[in-house]
């Protein structure tokens, strides 16, 4: 004969101890949560299952559950979303700090080439440019603002716009052979 163990007698504290573990379930070591079910509050708790059923199910553990989920998934939500807002200041804070130290080193490197006795070669004014410009578009991005101009006709006729194009292209070129031709004679 299989002797039967007794069951633990459902008080209301050890009731509102499983309510609890149902409603919420506990913190696991992952900063997670992890939900019990019935069967397992009951067996955890040697109590009677269908006699647990019938508390749950007239004190509306699973709505509960349902609603506490949804709370702690928000909360979830707006503490991550808070850390990324951080985590994007700090890194713009950054940005901006290295892009304020090439605009230093440019204006160094200019004002140290503009000595009387020196002439700046075309290749180090590229790159004095390109510095400067690239450290603009970082700096513009990491306070917020806009790095290309954005204002785009689009009623613009393609065949319009490559005449154009050309026309000032042609202009340049013109511009060009004329001072070519002033400084050889």
């Amino acid at each position: 004969m299989v002797k039967k163990t007794k069951q633990t007698k459902l008080t209301p504290t050890l009731l509102e101890e499983m309510r609890n573990k149902f409603v919420q379930g506990i913190e696991d070591n992952s900063g997670g949560r992890k939900l019990f079910t019935i069967d397992q509050l009951a067996s955890d708790y040697n109590v009677s299952k269908p006699t647990l059923y019938k508390h749950a199910k007239k004190e509306e553990w699973k709505d509960q559950q349902k609603k506490f989920q949804d709370q702690y998934l928000l909360e979830l939500d707006i503490r991550r979303q808070k850390e990324l807002v951080d985590e994007s200041i700090a890194f713009d804070k950054t940005s901006l700090r290295i892009a304020k130290s090439i605009m230093g080193l440019v204006g160094k490197c200019i004002t140290q080439n503009i000595a009387p006795d020196k002439e700046v070669k075309p290749q180090h004014l590229v790159a004095f440019s390109n510095a400067a410009q690239g450290a603009q578009k970082v700096a513009k991005l990491a306070l917020g603002e806009a790095t290309e101009n954005m204002n785009i006709n689009e009623n613009a006729n393609d065949t319009e716009a490559f005449r154009e194009a050309i026309k000032l292209l042609d202009e340049v070129a013109d511009e060009v052979r004329q001072k070519d031709t002033t400084a050889i004679h």
